[in-house]
């Protein structure tokens, strides 16, 4: 998940996830997309899902943690939430226009995904739509134990680079690269658009502020020298990746 900074952030991430449906807005406000009723897969903490309930919207959090399910139920209990095997959806066909995966593919296996997405688009309406945001395997800082470049380097180095430098483990992170989601896209017959430029956008604009603070010096230094358009079309490449896959 991204580590975004903001003003009187909360330890347990809510008001920075409120940041994040700033970025779930324009994308459907892009495709021209308006949602009635919305199933978040992979809910966490709930503060994404229970702001659409608050909106007036047709809702549900999906979780595969009991725990996560718990504490979200506490904190929103206006909101539903269910706890799910990770695989299969307890709902029926074509019970949702719209799905959202925020930063939840990185914590599903390769192998596992190919279910999810059946799930997903079985659970979908004719025409419904998938927001898809992952953590691109390019990012400068992967975001979870904000180590530098991380997954720049070949695969069966992650776990022992990891161990070192932050003595934890790295072995259930999947990331993305957009040839990857792109596949995985056309393999399960969506049609699908990349909106990451959105998420950029916002970051540019300080809708969602930079990440990391080593990002953020990074970025400030750029401005200095002048070199934002060079600085925008970078950052298009090691963004979070941000997609809206359309079932046909």
């Amino acid at each position: 998940m991204s580590k975004d900074r903001g003003s009187k952030l909360t330890t347990d991430g809510v008001d920075k996830r409120s940041i994040r449906v700033k970025d779930i807005d324009r994308v459907f406000q892009t495709v021209r997309h308006f949602p009635s009723k919305i199933l978040d897969v992979g809910s966490g903490n709930g503060a994404i899902i229970n702001h659409y309930r608050e909106r007036g919207y047709d809702v549900i959090g999906l979780e595969v943690s009991e725990s996560s399910v718990s504490t979200a139920s506490a904190r929103f209990p206006q909101t539903k939430f269910l706890h799910y095997d990770g695989l299969h959806f307890p709902f029926e066909d074509s019970s949702y226009d719209t799905v959202l995966l925020n930063d939840v593919l990185e914590h599903i296996s390769y192998e596992d995904i190919e279910q999810v997405l059946t799930e997903i688009k079985r659970v979908l309406k004719p025409n419904g739509v998938v927001y898809i945001s992952v953590m691109n395997r390019w990012q400068l800082i992967e975001p979870h134990l904000l180590i530098p470049m991380l997954t720049w380097l070949p695969k069966f180095a992650w776990y022992s680079v990891a161990k070192k430098l932050r003595n934890r483990e790295y072995i259930r992170y999947w990331p993305y690269t957009r040839g990857r989601l792109n596949s995985l896209l056309k393999r399960h017959q969506f049609s699908f658009t990349d909106l990451t430029r959105i998420y950029v956008q916002h970051k540019f604009l300080g809708v969602n502020p930079i990440g990391s603070r080593m990002t953020s010096r990074i970025f400030r230094l750029l401005k200095k020298l002048h070199l934002m358009t060079i600085t925008y079309y970078f950052a298009l490449k090691v963004s979070i990746l941000v997609y809206v896959g359309h079932k046909i």
